[in-house]
């Protein structure tokens, strides 16, 4: 078996297995190797997924030369440097959303990607949601979308709330409503205006948020994004498409979507929530076949710059750039 089809993971915890158990699925590529700062969490990976070994040197992994592909599943604050270090050994990489906390570390992921010339797929796997495709093949150029991501309260003490670790919610999940707005949009975000702040979460970060952006198509795109309660009758996620004559409204967590066309009846479609196993499936054909990742570091950075760039506009009150940043 080539190297490109043995994987080690970085990052033993709840996402870590559900990559485990994906590939695990797929059977093209087993995980191999288990890695984490706790060895006992490495130890209980290992050997749930007959893994070869464990330990907590991440050099062990990046020097391993039987393994082809690193998983990246640690905390966010992390994943800059871990990718930056697996590209350098010349593995191929999946690193978990966001790709990294800052613009600079997303841009600096992204050179050293482009030296090396590896694979680097950034996990957005709301992107292969079967609803969100359908909504697509319905609405390909909408004029007009809508995300809402509210979620019940994170805890304070929660590592994603922390400022240093995890960003707060608006950018560690925010970074998924971000990615399928400019997704289903079909272009790339110009600027974007935001309301809202902290509002209670002791760490200080933005806690509920209101924006909106402008894309280079055309495009108006709302987004919505905090942990003030979860509504029930519109589920966690919740999206609208708009076009001349149609709209689409999905709820049920984007499992449940009605299209509604002018001069016809509703018709309603239901799908499942998945996007691991083909997310992971995809990775794997990328590395068969020697194709660009599907979802790659730019895709990661501009997630991450989207969801930014909406909190500094809480802060200055103003809009402000995105495409500029980028071609700055």
């Amino acid at each position: 078996m080539s190297t490109d089809l043995r994987a080690g993971l970085i990052g033993c915890g709840s996402l870590g297995r559900v990559h485990s158990q994906a590939l695990a699925d797929i059977g093209k590529m087993p995980m191999v190797a288990f890695c984490d700062v706790i060895q006992p969490a490495a130890e209980t990976l290992a050997a749930e997924f007959d893994g070869e070994y464990a330990t907590t040197d991440v050099d062990r992994l990046l020097s391993d030369e039987t393994i082809g592909a690193i998983y990246i599943c640690t905390h966010h604050d992390t994943h800059a440097d871990l990718c930056i270090r697996a590209a350098k050994a010349g593995k191929h990489i999946m690193v978990e959303k966001p790709l990294a906390l800052t613009v600079e570390e997303c841009a600096r992921v992204g050179r050293v990607v482009e030296e090396t010339g590896i694979t680097l797929m950034t996990a957005f796997k709301m992107r292969y949601y079967e609803l969100i495709l359908k909504a697509k093949e319905l609405i390909p150029e909408p004029l007009m979308v809508s995300m809402q991501m509210m979620d019940n309260r994170w805890a304070d003490d929660l590592w994603a709330n922390d400022p240093v670790k995890g960003g707060g919610n608006i950018l560690s999940q925010g970074c998924h409503s971000c990615d399928l707005l400019r997704y289903v949009a079909g272009a790339d975000p110009v600027e974007v205006y935001a309301v809202g702040g902290n509002y209670y979460t002791a760490t200080g970060v933005p806690d509920n948020l209101c924006a909106a952006f402008k894309f280079d198509n055309g495009a108006a795109a709302s987004w919505m994004q905090g942990d003030a309660n979860l509504q029930p009758s519109l589920s966690k996620f919740f999206m609208q498409l708009f076009a001349e004559g149609v709209s689409v409204c999905m709820t049920d967590r984007l499992c449940k979507l009605v299209v509604a066309r002018k001069g016809h009846e509703p018709e309603e479609f239901s799908g499942t929530e998945t996007g691991f196993l083909e997310e992971n499936q995809a990775f794997i054909e990328c590395l068969e076949q020697g194709k660009p990742a599907t979802i790659d570091h730019r895709d990661g950075l501009l997630a991450t710059l989207m969801a930014l760039q909406a909190i500094n506009s809480l802060k200055s009150g103003k809009p402000e750039p995105i495409k500029a940043v980028l071609e700055g």
